[in-house]
C-alpha cells in the first residue's frame, strides 16, 4: 500500500473513532468530517483493494448508527460521484473530490443556517428558553436573537452521558446569552420558569418522532405538562425517510463505567459489577410527534405529524426512494 493510503486510511480510522467516541461535538459536524475523510482516503486509494468503497462506507455508518446525518450526507456524496463516474470526463474525478465534498458541505451549512434563522424568530425579547445537549443550529438561533437585540436567556441541561451540555452552556454564555447550567433531574423544577423548548436532532423518523440525546423525552413531556412549546430545529438532511417509526432506529449506548460513576469512585462500585449491578447508559431517546410542537427546517415550520408528507414530497417515501446501499452498490463497481 502507498505511504499516502496508509496514511489517509489511518486517518480516517482516527476520524471514526472519534465520532465513535463522541469527542466531535454534534451530529452534523462528525458527519460532515467523516465526509471529508473519505474523500481523502478514496483520493488516496483509489485503485487500491486493500481501500475497499462499501467497507469505508459502512463503517462509517457503524461508528455512529443511530445519525441520520452520516447516513444522508454520504448518500448525497455518493450519488453525485455516481453521476461524475457515469460521464465520459470521469478519468478526472479524483481531482474533482474536493469540490463534490464542498457542494455537500455547502448544503449542509445553508440547510442549518436557513433553519436556525427561522427558528430564531419564534424567540420573543425577554424569553427564558431550555435546551439540550449540544447542538449548533440551536446556538446559532440564539445567537441570532442576541444579534437583532433581543433579550434572551437560556437553562442549559448537562446532559448526561457525555455532559455535552457544559460544552454548549459555555458557547451560550460567550455569545452573550445569560445562561444557567441545570442537572438533568431538574427540568421540572424549572420548566415554570421557561418560555420555549428548542432541540436538535439526532434524527427524524417520517412519523415525526424525534430521536434525540436521552433524556428529550422527558423534557418534552415535562414541558407539554407545563404548556411550554417544544422546537425541533434541524435541516431535511436529518429525515430518515426510509424510518416510519423513530423506535425502529438503532438505539446506542455509552460504555464504560466512565460515563455514568466519577473516577475517584469506580474503583468502589466496579467488584459490585459482576454480581447483581449492571449500567446502561442510553446516549438516545424517542420523543413522540404529539410532544412536539413544530419542527423547523430549510423549508420552514411544519407540524410533526406532516413529516410523512413532505418525506414523499422530498424523497419518493416509502418505495421509489434510493437508499444509501442501493447508491453504494452502483458507486462500489464504478470506483476502481
Amino acid at each position: 500500500m502507498e505511504p499516502g493510503c496508509a496514511e489517509a486510511l489511518t486517518s480516517y480510522r482516527r476520524v471514526l473513532d472519534e465520532a465513535r467516541e463522541f469527542k466531535i461535538p454534534g451530529s452534523t459536524e462528525a458527519a460532515v468530517e467523516i465526509l471529508r475523510s473519505l474523500a481523502r482516503a478514496l483520493e488516496g486509494c483509489r485503485g487500491d483493494p486493500r481501500a475497499d468503497l462499501r467497507e469505508l462506507v459502512y463503517s462509517a455508518v457503524d461508528s455512529r448508527p443511530t445519525s441520520q446525518s452520516i447516513r444522508n450526507i454520504l448518500y448525497l456524496f455518493l450519488d453525485k460521484l455516481r453521476r461524475e463516474l457515469r460521464t465520459p470526463e470521469a478519468g478526472g474525478v479524483p481531482e474533482r473530490l474536493e469540490h463534490l465534498v464542498r457542494e455537500v458541505e455547502d448544503y449542509v451549512v445553508g440547510a442549518r443556517e436557513t433553519a436556525s434563522e427561522l427558528a430564531s424568530r419564534r424567540v420573543e425579547d425577554g424569553d427564558v428558553v431550555l435546551t439540550h445537549s449540544y447542538s449548533t443550529t440551536v446556538l446559532r438561533l440564539l445567537s441570532r436573537a442576541r444579534e437583532r437585540g433581543l433579550r434572551v436567556s437560556a437553562y442549559v441541561t448537562e446532559s448526561r452521558p457525555g455532559s455535552e451540555g457544559k460544552l454548549m452552556a459555555s458557547h451560550l454564555w460567550r455569545s452573550g446569552v445569560k445562561t444557567k447550567l441545570i442537572v438533568d433531574s431538574a427540568v421540572r423544577y424549572v420548566i415554570k420558569d421557561v418560555d420555549k423548548v428548542f432541540v436538535g436532532a439526532e434524527a427524524i423518523a417520517a412519523n415525526g418522532a424525534v430521536v434525540n440525546k436521552v433524556g428529550t423525552s422527558a423534557i418534552a413531556l415535562a414541558a407539554k405538562e407545563a404548556r411550554v412549546g417544544v422546537y425541533v430545529v434541524s435541516g431535511l438532511y436529518k429525515f430518515g425517510a426510509e424510518t416510519l417509526f423513530g423506535d425502529l432506529v438503532t438505539i446506542e449506548e455509552a460504555s464504560g463505567l466512565e460515563a455514568e460513576i466519577p473516577p475517584e469512585r469506580v474503583a468502589e462500585i466496579a467488584p459490585y459489577l459482576s454480581r447483581n449491578l449492571r449500567l446502561r447508559s442510553p446516549l438516545y431517546d424517542v420523543t413522540p410527534p404529539e410532544y412536539i410542537d413544530a419542527i423547523v427546517t430549510e423549508r420552514g415550520l411544519i407540524a410533526p405529524q406532516a413529516t410523512v408528507y413532505l418525506a414523499r414530497e422530498l424523497f419518493g417515501w416509502p418505495r421509489s426512494r434510493e437508499t444509501l446501499e442501493r447508491v453504494l452498490t452502483e458507486v462500489a463497481p464504478l470506483w476502481r
